[in-house]
């Protein structure tokens, strides 16, 4: 196997949310493999950073070398850059091995405190711009890069063709929470909007991080620059989304997000294809709790809230089932509405026939309308069989049968 070998240079964070950890699980989950040049060490968690430990330049550029040596990235994305003498080394290297860089300008953080106070550090970090493919400042890094006071949508426009004039280089500027997730982005001088949810989350640490390392990763792949910024905005749109509310302060976005809803996706059609694969097998097992004028359908919930079903349903006929449809996610029908409200995994419709209501009657199902410790919930007519996975709801067939 060969995949992209990429880069990132940054510090790290023990808290596991930012830094080179976010970069490092970002590239992983979009297919790319991470190098790493530590330029310094955190002693932090969701709530606090308690002390700050800075590699020195000469063993930052040792890190260089060792990469470049053998490795050879050809793309590499930056995080926290602590001093001018780091920053002249990350330059140095970055054009001495004509690395491809993706410059995440981290001078002040989302709440507009400032992480960068020497004025030394900012100058370095402009003369890094210089050489840089593209630079993804938040709001107050975009006010301190371009000179112009961001109150608006319009500010912000103007803010990014500021830095795109001024250090040719293009620029992703993001408006955050305060702009509504709106970012404006300017590449080889085509303008765009990048409009994303409205996530209410305080959940967001390292979410700069992993656009940027997203952006670094999609480039590698051999994306053009647009389209890795738009595909960027997506998946860290994803992580915010389903961020994981850890510890005490602000819990970090999930960069695996992305990739677990698919696999619970996936997931979710093979499980309904094994229990359809034990109807054909025995269409008893089914036809049992069903009666002529009864249309089943099955429906399996991830822990994304998406639902795979039937697009089509399960129809009696004689003393056989037909199926009818492929399994889809979040098909608009009855299950898949249902299924959400009832905190099960699994539901199947049945008929309310006599065979389930003997079951019943032996204390064999718990029938019930609100759902509580239920194996059966009757709602607008309709009866559900449910369970917390595709193997509680074959024993229970079973159970049903004898």
């Amino acid at each position: 196997m060969l995949r992209p070998v990429v880069m990132t240079i940054a510090g790290s964070d023990s808290g596991g949310g930012a830094g080179l950890q976010a970069d490092l699980k970002t590239f992983t989950a979009l297919g790319v493999f991470g190098t790493v040049i530590v330029t310094g060490l955190t002693a932090q968690n969701t709530y606090s950073v308690t002390k700050v430990l800075e590699v020195p330049p000469e063993f930052v550029e040792a890190q260089f070398d060792a990469v470049m040596d053998d490795l050879k990235p050809s793309y590499a994305k930056t995080g926290m850059l602590a001093s001018s003498k780091i920053i002249e080394s990350v330059k140095k290297k970055v054009t001495q091995y004509r690395i491809n860089l993706v410059l995440d300008p981290v001078m002040v953080a989302k709440s507009g405190a400032p992480l960068i106070t020497d004025e030394s550090v900012v100058s370095s970090l402009l003369e890094l711009l210089k050489v840089s493919l593209i630079t993804t400042p938040n709001k107050f890094e975009a006010e301190k890069l371009s000179g112009i006071k961001i109150n608006s949508v319009e500010d912000l426009k103007k803010s990014a063709k500021k830095i795109h004039e001024t250090y040719g280089v293009s620029v992703v500027v993001k408006g955050g929470s305060t702009l509504n997730g709106f970012d404006y982005a300017i590449v080889d001088s085509d303008e765009f909007e990048l409009k994303g949810e409205n996530i209410s989350t305080k959940n967001t640490h390292g979410s700069g991080d992993v656009f940027s390392a997203a952006i670094t990763a999609y480039l590698a792949k051999g994306e053009k620059m647009k389209n890795a910024v738009i595909k960027a905005k997506e998946f860290v749109t994803q992580a915010i989304k389903y961020s994981l509310d850890l510890g005490k302060g602000h819990g970090p976005v999930d960069p695996f997000a992305p990739i677990d809803l698919i696999i619970q996706r996936e997931y979710a059609r093979e499980e309904l294809e094994r229990l359809l694969w034990e109807f054909e097998k025995d269409p008893n097992l089914l036809l049992q709790v069903l009666d002529e004028n009864t249309k089943s359908n099955v429906a399996y919930l991830t822990n994304y809230n998406d639902v795979a079903s039937l697009a089509g349903g399960i129809i009696k006929y004689l003393d056989k089932i037909k199926l009818d449809g492929p399994i889809l996610i979040n098909v608009k029908n009855a299950i898949t509405e249902k299924l959400r409200s009832f905190n099960k995994r699994v539901a199947l419709v049945v008929s309310l026939n006599k065979t389930l209501l003997e079951a019943s009657e032996k204390g064999i199902l718990k029938i019930s309308e609100s759902g509580i410790n239920s194996d059966l919930i009757m709602s607008e007519g309709v009866v559900y069989l449910v369970g917390d996975s595709v193997d509680e709801i074959i024993n229970k067939l079973r159970r049903i049968r004898g």
